[in-house]
């Protein structure tokens, strides 16, 4: 592989090019609002978990950087307490990654169209389109790893050494917003170092300063975490080490949700569209160093989750940066498929278009919220009012876990500290903060999902109350979830051990 200077860009943009860019801009974040509010969206647990962050500011957080908790205390204190004041800088960033994407297929094909092909292949992939519609981590670690990928490939085939530094600088804010960023800088030296070419990069000072720069960025994470026992290391060794130990029949019963991973992946990315997309691979395999790059990056960070997937459940959206840099080099290759190739792919696209509108609107096609793709950011604002009312005056909020601790947190009409109080719960931010033991004698609610109110709750107070259930039920009369709550007076102090797994 040796990394020859790409031909120059000699296909300028016109005003259509800019005006449409515009217009996408200005009208995406709209859309986002009207999807949120017509489709009736409350915030998703993470949302609420990154919400909760926010209220105590800090240099990084249990399992996640600092960044989209700064992001919400920033929107939310200028424009109030709300969904979309919370999802807004997650809109924004949908915004620059399109962006992002049109400007390196536009600079990596030298062509206009392969740029706007790429722009409408994030635009239409249900799994991109979907991540950015939530406040989550991931839709920033899509910024920042199309940032990180064109600064790399505009330092190996543009002799652009400024672009090292570069990389540094979006793989720290990245670092800031989701560790597993961390894997492009982790595998990318490993490819380089197989050519003589890619060695003497590896050699040169740009890439070190680049590293440099990393370093100073991701600095006080580094230090907040050396104060906190490493919590955010050993929560990332949890996904890189665990296995299923399902009566110890190892890869054999992971057999199912490696099927419903594999199977996931297709249908997220776009069913139609990757089977053209693979097919272009196979067919018309990279003919350039810049493009075998990409390629081998990316199939790099696929296999990895695939593998792990072998041995252990991995999340749908996990292998979503791994696309990003397969999604370029299709980009360019759509107008020299065959003619029914191409209609296949403005096929897939649009139907990829169709199941987003089920997804958010699956009333449309008779599917019930109850068995809904997106039912877990649904109908929780209202019966947590009404567990709120229930309950009356109390001083603290007790659950099971941090998933509802942030719904509980954020829907609550007032500020309530909340405590994770389940025997087996996985560690968490709240296990990081003040604790419950500072509740001595005062009266706490207990909510769950679950009838059942735990033995160590009961030793814990003078007496608990159970208070009539709570049921979660759309328009149509379908209930979601059910809510339980217990009134407890008057909490003694008690030992609780510590959680076991991170």
């Amino acid at each position: 592989m040796s990394f020859e200077n790409a031909t120059s860009n000699d296909e300028s943009l016109s005003r259509f090019d800019v005006r449409i860019a515009i217009c996408l801009i200005l009208l995406l974040p709209l859309l986002r609002f009207f999807i949120s509010e017509a489709g009736g969206f409350d915030l998703h647990f993470d949302e609420a978990q990154y919400w909760t962050w926010s209220k105590q500011l800090d240099w990084s957080y249990y399992s996640k950087g600092p960044l989209v908790a700064w992001l919400i205390a920033f929107s939310t204190s200028f424009l109030g307490k709300g969904e979309w004041q919370v999802r807004l800088f997650a809109w924004l960033a949908y915004d620059i990654f399109l962006i992002l994407l049109f400007g390196f297929a536009y600079q990596f094909w030298q062509s206009r169209r392969a740029g706007w092909w790429a722009v409408l292949l994030g635009l239409t992939s249900p799994l991109y389109f979907h991540l950015g519609q939530v406040m989550t981590t991931d839709i920033f670690l899509f910024v920042f790893w199309s940032w990180a990928l064109w600064a790399v490939w505009r330092a190996l085939f543009r002799q652009d050494d400024s672009a090292w530094y570069e990389f540094g600088i979006a793989i720290g804010i990245g670092t800031m917003t989701k560790f597993s960023i961390l894997m492009l800088p982790c595998c990318l030296p490993l490819i380089l170092s197989f050519t003589r070419h890619g060695r003497r990069m590896l050699n040169l000072w740009p890439f070190w300063g680049g590293l440099f720069l990393f370093l100073i960025i991701i600095s006080p994470i580094l230090i907040w975490n050396a104060s906190h026992n490493w919590v955010a290391f050993y929560h990332e060794q949890g996904h890189l080490l665990n296995v299923y130990e399902k009566g110890g029949g190892g890869w054999q019963e992971n057999v199912g949700d490696l099927i419903t991973f594999l199977g996931g992946q297709w249908l997220a990315f776009s069913p139609i569209v990757s089977v053209a997309l693979f097919r272009s691979l196979l067919v018309y395999s990279p003919c350039s160093d810049q493009q075998r790059l990409l390629l081998t990056i990316s199939l790099s960070i696929l296999a990895f989750f695939i593998t792990k997937a072998v041995i252990t459940k991995v999340q749908l959206n996990w292998p979503a940066p791994a696309y990003i840099g397969l999604l370029v080099l299709f980009a360019g290759k759509i107008d020299g498929l065959p003619t029914i190739w191409r209609r296949l792919v403005v096929l897939g696209m649009t139907s990829s278009v169709a199941l987003i509108i089920v997804t958010i609107f699956p009333i449309l096609v008779g599917i019930p919220f109850s068995k809904a793709p997106f039912k877990d950011l649904r109908l929780w604002e209202e019966p947590i009012r009404k567990v709120a009312y229930q309950a009356g005056s109390v001083n603290f909020l007790m659950v099971p876990s941090y998933h509802l601790a942030g719904e509980l947190a954020f829907y609550w009409p007032e500020s309530l500290p909340v405590y994770p109080v389940a025997e087996n719960r996985r560690f968490s931010q709240y296990d990081l903060w003040p604790g419950i033991e500072q509740q001595t004698g005062r009266t706490g609610i207990y909510v769950a999902t679950e009838g059942i109110l735990p033995e160590r709750l009961k030793e814990a107070f003078i007496a608990c109350q159970i208070l009539p259930p709570v049921l979660a039920t759309s328009a149509n009369f379908q209930t979601l979830r059910t809510l339980y709550s217990w009134r407890c007076e008057s909490y003694l102090p008690k030992h609780w051990s510590s959680p076991k797994t991170y």
